[in-house]
C-alpha cells in the first residue's frame, strides 16, 4: 500500500483510515500501560467506553449512508430526529436523581431548546433543509448540547434542592410560593450549568479551534467563513441550552412541590 496518502492523503479511502485507526490506537495502549502503572481503576471502563463509542460511529455512519442515498430521505431523517429527542432526553433524566418520571421534564425541555434554534437555523438558511449532510450533524450538535446543558442543570437543581430543603420550606411557611422558594436555587442551576459552554465561548480561538470550525478547515473552506459559520454553531448551542435549562427549571417545579406547594416525599429520600 502506499504510504504517502497516510502522510498527506486526506481524505483517504476507508480501508486506508482502518490503517490509520489501528496505528492510532497506539494512543490507547499508551494510556492504559500509564493507568496500570499508577493502579487506577478506571482501564475497564475506558476501554469499554471508547470500544461502545466506535461501534456506535460506525452504527450511524452505516445508517447515513443508507440515508443519503434514500429518495425520500427527509422522512428517514424525521426518525432520526426522533430517536434523538428520545434518547437524549432519558439519558438527561438519568441525572435527576430519584426524581419520579424525570424524562417528562428532560425530553420536552431538549425538544423545546434544540427544535427552536434548529428552526431559526432553517429559516435563515444557515441550515439547509434540503441538504441531509447538513441537517443530521447540526441536528446532532444542537441536541447533544442541549441534553449535556439541561443534565448539568437537573443535576445541580436536585443537589440545590435537598441541601436547602429548610430554607425553601421556611421561606414556604412565612409565605411565600414555589416559584419564590425555588427561585433563588432555579438561578443558581442555570448559571451552573451555562458555565462550561461559556468558558469555551470565552476561549474560543485561542485556548483551541472547535470542531466545526476545523472541519471546514480541513475540507478547504476560507478562514473568515469558517470562523462564521463556527459561531453561528456556537450561537446554536448557547441558545438551545439556555432555552432547555429554562424549559426544565419550569416543568421540574411541578416535580419538586405538589399541589399544596408542598416539597414532595422523593426529595426527603
Amino acid at each position: 500500500m502506499n504510504w504517502i496518502p497516510i502522510l498527506t492523503g486526506v481524505p483517504y479511502d476507508f480501508f486506508e483510515g482502518l490503517l490509520i485507526l489501528a496505528s492510532v490506537l497506539s494512543i490507547l495502549v499508551l494510556v492504559i500501560i500509564l493507568m496500570v502503572i499508577k493502579k487506577l481503576d478506571i482501564t475497564k471502563e475506558l476501554v469499554f467506553s471508547i470500544a461502545k463509542g466506535s461501534v456506535q460511529l460506525f452504527i450511524i455512519a452505516g445508517l447515513l449512508v443508507l440515508l443519503f442515498d434514500m429518495e425520500l430521505w427527509y422522512l428517514g431523517i424525521w426518525g432520526f430526529l426522533g430517536m434523538m429527542v428520545v434518547i437524549s432526553g432519558h439519558i438527561s433524566a438519568k441525572r435527576a436523581t430519584k426524581m419520579p418520571d424525570a424524562y417528562k421534564v428532560t425530553t420536552p425541555s431538549i425538544l423545546t431548546g434544540a427544535g427552536t434554534v434548529l428552526a431559526v437555523l432553517a429559516v435563515t438558511g444557515a441550515m439547509p433543509i434540503t441538504r441531509p449532510e447538513f441537517i443530521i450533524p447540526l441536528s446532532g450538535m444542537a441536541f447533544g448540547n442541549s441534553m449535556r446543558i439541561c443534565s448539568l442543570c437537573m443535576e445541580r437543581l436536585i443537589s440545590e434542592v435537598r441541601q436547602n430543603r429548610v430554607e425553601i420550606e421556611t421561606a414556604l411557611s412565612l409565605g411565600a410560593d414555589s416559584k419564590e422558594a425555588l427561585r433563588k436555587h432555579s438561578d443558581t442551576s442555570i448559571k451552573a450549568s451555562l458555565i462550561p459552554t461559556l468558558d469555551n465561548l470565552k476561549t474560543l480561538g485561542i485556548i483551541f479551534i472547535p470542531g466545526a470550525m476545523s472541519g471546514l478547515l480541513m475540507g478547504g473552506t476560507a478562514p473568515e467563513m469558517a470562523a462564521i459559520y463556527q459561531i453561528i454553531v456556537y450561537l446554536m448551542i448557547v441558545g438551545g441550552g439556555a432555552i432547555s435549562t429554562i424549559m426544565a427549571m419550569y416543568l421540574a417545579e411541578r416535580k419538586v412541590f405538589n399541589e399544596m406547594e408542598q416539597l414532595r416525599e422523593w426529595v426527603y429520600s
